[in-house]
């Protein structure tokens, strides 16, 4: 018996020490360079206004798509020429939903400019807890495993509305007044399978460029899409 508890805690040991020294050390690192690199990236997006009426247009067509159709899993980028939607096969209700999304938003449908698996989300929810340790490390002199802990439950209760703030009135903008939607062009396409020389399949595209044009600026599709 006294074996296997020497044996539990010679196991243990180093776990322990990783969590209490270590842990709280390597956290502080990151806090530190979230701390600094986070507002620049969310600064970039706020000063570009092609670039936040994208994003606003992209979670628009996301979120109409998802209550639209239930599709999970779908994944956008926003460029200063269009978006980016990765995990859908069918380019018309694509370019249906984007068109969609242009009006409402035109309307005045704002909260469709908002999507609550952003990446600004996870960005503020970084910077949140980035904030919240160094005021921890600042109010109590030193970082223990309690006030990770404390942190984290802090960052559970107050990033989902920090992340919406920040899309809200930083990363996107509904001011889409004249936008539209261009074309719809797949980005990437999976190679088709043969089978003894004969073709077996040839699987759709799930990556598609959405194309827009601002102010009468006519743009060929084909071309922005070469670009990508």
């Amino acid at each position: 018996m006294e074996l296997i508890l020497l044996l539990l805690v010679w196991v243990a040991a180093p776990a322990l020490f990783f969590l209490l020294f270590f842990l709280p050390l390597m956290l502080m690192a990151r806090s530190l360079s979230d701390l600094v690199l986070i507002p620049r990236q969310i600064w970039m997006i706020a000063v570009n206004r092609r670039l936040r009426r994208h994003h606003a247009l992209e979670h628009a067509t996301i979120n109409i798509l998802e209550q639209r159709y239930g599709v999970k899993g779908l994944v956008g980028l926003s460029r200063e020429d269009g978006f980016i939607i990765r995990g859908w096969s069918d380019p018309r209700i694509l370019q249906q939903a984007a068109e969609e999304g242009l009006i409402r938003l035109s309307r005045g449908q704002c909260e469709l400019a908002v999507h609550r698996r952003c990446g600004t989300s996870r960005a503020a929810a970084n910077f949140a807890s980035a904030a919240m340790v160094l005021a921890i490390l600042l109010f109590w002199g030193r970082l223990e495993l309690i006030t990770v802990l404390l942190a984290g439950g802090l960052l559970v209760l107050l990033s989902p509305g920090l992340g919406v703030l920040m899309q809200r009135y930083l990363t996107t903008s509904c001011d889409v007044s004249g936008l539209t939607i261009a074309g719809v062009a797949p980005v990437s396409r999976q190679r088709p399978a043969f089978l003894f020389g004969m073709l077996f399949s040839q699987p759709r595209p799930t990556t598609y460029f959405v194309a827009t044009e601002d102010r009468g600026h006519s743009r060929k599709t084909d071309d922005i899409i070469q670009r990508h």
